[in-house]
């Protein structure tokens, strides 16, 4: 044995190959059509009061925690890491149904209690009004980015995480 790696050989897939890969029969082909565009836009479009729903239910959740968390050291890591994985998952799916603004507050609140420790009154403070900013954007249906008060607020919120972290 030399000690030469072989070189990497690429196979290009044959037709039949590609066929099952991207599905003809049931789903979607690489490419879409318009009807396909607007066939997809439908599911989410009809998914986007399941999705309002769900995320209702986790900052419910996250508030009635934020409240009862009280000076437990342990309670609070596993609010923090319920916070960090629920802010996450709303981040990943607000683009997804024209809630950007809701992706950036849940971006701003992940963000800040990724890695967190030593949680302080403070602390609790900034990611509660994470918490409401979140709500308010789902009570009235802030759709796309919002006006000039909705820029303030998330500014504000990053200011604040920024500060305090």
């Amino acid at each position: 044995m030399t000690g030469r790696k072989p070189k990497a050989q690429i196979i290009q897939p044959t037709g039949e190959l590609r066929k099952r890969a991207v599905n003809y029969k049931k789903g979607f082909s690489v490419e879409l059509t318009s009807s396909e565009m607007i066939k997809l836009e439908e599911v989410v479009h009809n998914s986007t009061d399941k999705f309002v729903s769900a995320v209702n239910e986790r900052l419910k959740s996250l508030r009635q925690s934020a409240r009862e968390v009280g000076d437990d050291a342990l309670s609070m890591v596993g609010f923090i890491k319920q916070t960090e994985k629920d802010s996450f998952d709303i981040k990943g799916l607000g683009g997804t149904f024209n809630f950007p603004l809701l992706t950036q507050v849940a971006k701003s609140l992940n963000d800040y209690v990724r890695g967190l420790k030593n949680v302080t009154r403070v602390h609790l403070e900034i990611i509660t009004l994470h918490v409401d900013a979140l709500y308010v954007i789902l009570a009235q249906h802030i759709t796309g980015q919002g006006g000039a008060t909705e820029a303030e607020v998330l500014s504000a919120l990053l200011q604040a995480t920024r500060k305090f972290k």
